[in-house]
């Protein structure tokens, strides 16, 4: 059954401490937080798509994913799913959001766990690392098929445009 990990998500979107339960947060959320906002595209690694998935027509996101932060707060977008979650004072962070589509049986879940690790000071620029999981759900002839597609990521910030 499904329903409880999509409660544990939704309470995790509400609370940054079930959020850091939740993901693998990094301990307290960040008073001096790390500059992790921007747009990082996602480099994912080598691996095939599972069958379940494959046969849903399910694929990695592609990205980029853009992420913002209000305090310890993130908010960030990945191919139109929104997504928020929490930086903690390790720079660790997570993200999860869903969205279902307009079809009435789609839906996609991303949880993203992982530590952010600042550029050099002389300009140079931050970078991600971390674990993925996209939980999908389609429907089906057979009903409704669902599949879900881990995967370790990296991610190199892209520098602000002038």
């Amino acid at each position: 059954m499904t329903s409880g990990r999509f409660w544990l998500i939704a309470a995790a979107l509400a609370s940054p401490a079930l959020a850091a339960i939740a993901c693998g947060g990094g301990g307290a959320p960040c008073t001096t937080c790390a500059p992790i906002e921007g747009r990082y595209p996602l480099e994912f690694a080598a691996g095939a798509v599972p069958a379940d998935c494959a046969s849903l027509n399910v694929a990695l996101p592609r990205g980029p994913l853009d992420i913002q932060r209000a305090g310890s707060q993130l908010t960030a977008t990945l191919d139109n799913v929104p997504l928020q979650g929490t930086l903690f004072q390790s720079s660790d962070f997570n993200l999860l959001g869903s969205q279902a589509a307009q079809d009435g049986g789609s839906t996609t879940q991303f949880a993203f766990s992982g530590s952010y690790t600042p550029g050099r000071a002389d300009g140079g620029t931050g970078s991600l690392s971390g674990s993925f999981t996209g939980t999908y759900s389609r429907p089906s002839p057979q009903g409704t098929g669902r599949c879900t597609l881990p995967r370790a990521y990296t991610a190199t910030q892209q520098p602000a445009q002038p």
